[in-house]
């Protein structure tokens, strides 16, 4: 008999393990056991789920997404320069030339600036003999920056090679002493190996290690008044600068007590400072310094005496002179002809000041006489008479003793009694780095001696006023 089939309701209704209940029951199973897993109380299962009755899934292999183009780089090829004419078009190069310049990793050749670096460069140094003379000269200026430990920015000069070596790739350089010191009044070094400073010439010598070969200079002899001369400087980047100027004829200002220093008609350059004074020729003729009203220069005849004693002895001895002296021939006209005509003196050394606690009262030297002579020598041009007193130091270094005492030979005249007389001054001599500087002390005297005289007044106008 054959089997009766089956009717549409038992095909409908499923069995209770494969209906509803058995559905609800799986499904009731899962929500637990991922409950379960999100409290952390079942681990979670890293193959097949473990219910043989769940469908095992699939892994699908996911492949990673491409990564995105970088966006299109704008280009870093300097455009030509617009010949049109039109202020668009070269307001359009001039905005695109700034943004490539301002672009990371950038270089901007030389040839491709239009205007200079410092247009007063530009102007002194204008002719092709002069540019030729100031590439020459510049090729013995370098840059100096100093530092302190903690990366504190101290001065930023420049420098003068004095000599260089092949084989070490060392060059000596002789500077400001303002890299070195924090102050040129009290002098405090900050640089101790390898270099050598003196504050009351402002000069410093520095050996250093150099990438690059240098070119020693070719020192001449002192300038002369009235040449022309060019102040060469280099800045941090060691950009070249230059400035024309002229050597100065004129008595220096009361307040500038470097009277071995001549003075230059213009200022000097940014890091001018420790730079050279070159004349027509290309020849080193002495440094500049920075200074206000006119930049000063220290001729080259005194550097070289100071190398000499730095190269021989490590030290310099200088000449100690308690008074302040002014030349006659820096005076004013009218002045010299009045005392050509009254006193029938020509040329010589004025006494402006000689301080009391010093060796310069002894010999009863006393302001306004006139010094017409010094060991018979009659060459008053102040920074000579600093050469001639150098010209001790070597026999005085030489010397196992330490009382560094010459006698110089002074013919004194006297103006008010109208009497010559020959005074033996004995000059001192110090190796002291750091700047004797007794007008200055002399000058904060009368500062305060004037200001306590005007409170005696103002309390005596108090007084009488209050009563």
């Amino acid at each position: 008999m054959p089997p009766k089939s089956r009717s549409s309701s038992e095909k409908k209704n499923p069995s209770p393990g494969q209906g509803r209940g058995g559905a609800s029951a799986s499904t009731e199973r899962r929500v637990t056991r991922l409950r379960s897993r999100e409290l952390g109380v079942e681990p979670e299962a890293t193959g097949a789920g473990d219910d043989p009755a769940l469908p095992t899934r699939k892994k699908r292999n996911v492949q990673p997404r491409a990564a995105a183009p970088p966006p299109a780089r704008l280009p870093r090829v300097i455009p030509p320069y617009p010949n049109s004419g039109k202020s668009s078009d070269v307001l359009h190069w001039a905005m695109e030339f700034q943004r490539i310049s301002d672009l990371p990793c950038t270089i901007i050749p030389c040839t491709c600036r239009t205007e200079p670096i410092d247009h007063r460069t530009a102007i002194d140094v204008a002719s092709t003999p002069d540019k030729n003379l100031i590439k020459k000269a510049a090729r013995s200026v370098v840059g100096v920056v100093s530092t302190k430990a903690d990366g504190k920015h101290i001065a930023s000069c420049s420098g003068i090679v004095v000599s260089w070596n092949d084989t070490t790739r060392l060059a000596t350089i002789i500077t400001s002493s303002a890299t070195v010191c924090l102050c040129t009044c009290q002098t405090r070094p900050l640089l101790r190996d390898n270099c050598f400073f003196n504050a009351y010439y402002r000069i410093a010598l520095l050996e250093v290690l150099a990438d690059s070969p240098l070119q020693p200079a070719t020192f001449g002899s002192s300038p002369k008044f009235g040449q022309e001369v060019f102040a060469l400087a280099r800045d941090e980047e060691s950009s070249l600068f230059a400035r024309r100027g002229t050597v100065l004829l004129h008595e220096r200002p009361k307040y500038l007590d470097y009277i071995y220093c001549q003075s230059l008609s213009c200022q000097i350059a940014r890091g001018g400072t420790g730079g050279p004074v070159i004349d027509g020729d290309g020849d080193f003729v002495g440094m500049a310094f920075g200074r206000s009203p006119n930049a000063d220069i220290l001729p080259i005849s005194i550097m070289d005496k100071c190398f000499d004693m730095w190269t021989r002895f490590s030290r310099i001895a200088r000449p100690v002179f308690c008074m302040d002296l002014r030349a006659f021939e820096l005076l004013d006209v009218s002045q010299q002809e009045e005392i050509e005509l009254v006193h029938n003196i020509y040329n010589g050394f004025i006494v402006s000041v000689v301080y009391d606690d010093s060796v310069a009262a002894r010999p009863c030297i006393s302001p306004g006489d006139v010094i017409v002579s010094y060991n018979r020598q009659r060459d008053f041009t102040p920074h000579k008479f600093e050469e001639y007193l150098l010209s001790f130091d070597l026999d005085l270094l030489a010397r196992a003793d330490s009382s560094w005492t010459v006698g110089l030979e002074l013919e004194v005249c006297d103006l008010v009694s109208h009497i010559t007389r020959f005074v033996t001054y004995p000059l001192q001599f110090s190796d002291e780095s750091e700047k004797v500087c007794p007008s200055i002390l002399f000058t904060l005297s009368l500062l305060f001696d004037a200001l306590l005289l005007s409170i005696l007044c103002l309390r005596n106008i108090w007084n009488c006023r209050s009563s």
